[in-house]
């Protein structure tokens, strides 16, 4: 992770769009039972998505609007209210997988305003009725206000049939720190029936 500090967040990142100069993590097998499907402005997220996609030789899939999220935090709060107040941003899912391959998804998210980063919030909304019998588990970086209600907007979002983890949510100045409990947190909901295929 870069050192620099950007304007308005405690965690080390640069606060640059992770894709503003760089193509999507695009990760897809054949054979893996599990999917990571993320969003991350700044790189906290991502840094966990990798981890989670190591430790279960999973696929990985970053979500990215099709206009980015400003470099300047201030003005991504400020686009980030103005979307939850009127629609969601379009994402860029043409090359999104089939999820029938898979038997577990993890979605890993920012917390905004106390919710689920709105690139999520619309992955959900377009496609949650298509996870219906899956097992799904969301993981969420915050500035230190917890995960607010990511955990309730997933369970609105995805058929009755899903069958939602335990979450986990981490504060962003901590992410490094604490690997192991977030691999502890991997093998506490169910993940451990697939980590050694």
């Amino acid at each position: 992770m870069n050192t620099q500090l950007p304007k308005g967040r405690g965690a080390i990142s640069d606060g640059k769009d992770t894709n503003l100069n760089e193509a999507p993590t695009r990760f897809i097998t054949k054979n893996a039972k599990t999917l990571v499907i993320y969003f991350s402005r700044s790189g906290n997220t991502e840094y966990q998505a990798k981890i989670a996609q190591k430790v279960l030789h999973a696929d990985s899939y970053e979500l990215i609007a099709k206009n980015s999220y400003p470099t300047d935090y201030d003005a991504t709060v400020s686009r980030s209210n103005q979307e939850q107040a009127g629609s969601l941003p379009q994402l860029v899912t043409d090359d999104l997988p089939n999820f029938d391959q898979y038997d577990l998804l993890l979605l890993g998210s920012p917390i905004w305003g106390m919710t689920l980063a709105n690139p999520m919030q619309k992955f959900l909304e377009q496609f949650g009725s298509q996870l219906g019998g899956k097992r799904i588990a969301e993981f969420t970086t915050n500035a230190g206000f917890g995960a607010g209600n990511a955990q309730r907007v997933l369970k609105e979002l995805v058929p009755v049939s899903a069958t939602i983890l335990n979450d986990y949510t981490i504060r962003d100045t901590e992410i490094e720190k604490t690997n192991d409990q977030f691999k502890d947190w991997l093998q506490q909901t169910g993940v451990s029936r697939i980590l050694c295929k």
